[in-house]
């Protein structure tokens, strides 16, 4: 029996930081899934692979030190959940929000991201089935 090794990084080419691809997935009638309180607004694209960004409010945490433990909490979770997506002929650009003022606890963020890539899979498969 072969074990596949599977790396779970999230490198640079997987990060969304274009400002015209952000103001494009912002702009328009793009899909977005709430597992609360994970918001993912995405849109896909004629380029290849998925690429993400992570935001949390300053509406909700004030300080610096609480938004960062929880976009950590965040990227950590769609690292090892991200074999979810299923890879597909056009890319993905995918906006994770946070739309809740508490922490929750790690497993509680992985479950509710498990559930958020699912409904994502769904739709774009939906999506991509229909052209």
């Amino acid at each position: 029996m072969e074990l596949i090794k599977e790396r779970f990084t999230l490198p640079k080419e997987e990060r969304l930081c274009s400002r015209k691809a952000l103001e494009e997935l912002f702009e328009g009638s793009n899909k977005s899934v709430l597992a609360y309180p994970i918001r993912a607004v995405f849109q896909q694209t004629e380029e290849t692979g998925i690429r993400i960004m992570v935001s949390v409010s300053k509406r909700f945490f004030k300080r610096a030190v609480k938004r960062n433990r929880i976009k950590r909490q965040l990227r950590e979770a769609y690292r090892l959940n991200k074999h979810i997506l299923r890879p597909s002929c056009r890319g993905i650009n995918i906006a994770f929000l946070w739309n809740c003022n508490e922490i929750l606890p790690t497993e509680k963020v992985m479950e509710k991201m498990k559930n958020l890539l699912i409904k994502i899979n769904d739709s774009v498969t939906d999506i991509s089935s229909a052209d």
